[in-house]
């Protein structure tokens, strides 16, 4: 191992990764979010579309 080289970031390039980072991991943050309020809305909505209780 001590053979290897190791390459190691710039303070500067870790703070532009952490911030194009911390944005993506926000928007998936955001999208589990709404992705389970949508599921919730399915799991109300379709027995009473499949029973004809609500129509379209």
């Amino acid at each position: 191992m001590a053979r290897f080289e190791i390459t190691v970031p710039t303070a500067l390039l870790m703070r532009q990764f952490g911030e194009i980072a911390a944005s993506s991991f926000k928007q998936r943050e955001v999208l589990a979010q709404q992705n389970q309020k949508l599921l919730a809305a399915r799991d109300l909505l379709l027995p009473r579309l499949m029973s004809g209780e609500l129509a379209v």
